[in-house]
């Protein structure tokens, strides 16, 4: 008489279950670390092109500087919320006369909006005046409708002046002919964070390096 097949029990099964669970799982860990550090290296590349791409923007306003001028480059010195560098940059340039105005003043400055400028995007704006020279522009006044976005999320714009050999000793503020180089630092939020959580502070080291931008311009 043949005798009848044993069969697999219940606990079997879940057993069996467990362990292909296991093994694809750490089949995949290193798939799933790869793809994930893929996603923060294009990220991180995608921020440092947007910063890199706006200190060009200004390198060539500095490049059309009227030299002759005596107040050729303003800096301004300012701390924003947080303990971030807010300053502002006013350039005497011929810049404007690319889009056929007179040459006058460019200047930089972050824009954080507000309760009575909901519309306005939080970031690094520059301003045209045509045929006016710094000493008549008021900082206080700037207001981001009317000027172009540079570049959105900044929270951190900072402009010294060297001053001497050593690398250190910078201007904080600045009023006069071209010096010979500026020091531009450009800082710009995480775009994971909200608004009201963004700041350097918060951050750890390598997501304030993965997000700043610092280089000297030379002027020849």
């Amino acid at each position: 008489m043949m005798s009848r097949g044993k069969g697999f029990t219940l606990i079997e099964i879940l057993i069996a279950v467990m362990l292909t669970g296991m093994l694809t799982t750490l089949a995949l860990a290193p798939v799933v670390i790869t793809v994930r550090r893929v996603v923060e290296t294009q990220e991180e590349y995608s921020d440092m092109s947007a910063l890199t791409r706006t200190m060009s923007f200004i390198e060539r306003d500095l490049a059309s500087a009227m030299r002759f001028s005596p107040n050729t480059i303003t800096v301004v010195d300012h701390e924003a919320l947080g303990g971030n560098d807010d300053d502002t940059l006013m350039i005497m340039s011929t810049a404007p006369t690319v889009q056929g105005l007179p040459a006058g003043t460019v200047v930089y400055k972050i824009e954080e909006g507000g309760i009575m400028h909901r519309n306005i995007i939080a970031g690094l704006y520059r301003w045209m005046f045509p045929g006016k020279i710094p000493n008549v522009i008021k900082i206080d006044t700037l207001n981001g409708e009317d000027a172009q976005l540079v570049l959105p999320g900044v929270n951190e714009f900072s402009v010294e002046v060297p001053k001497g050999a050593n690398e250190e000793d910078r201007q904080k503020e600045y009023k006069g002919k071209v010096p010979a180089g500026l020091y531009i630092k450009i800082g710009r939020r995480d775009n994971d964070l909200q608004a009201a959580q963004a700041t350097y502070a918060q951050q750890n080291s390598n997501e304030a390096k993965a997000n700043e931008l610092e280089r000297i311009i030379v002027f020849p």
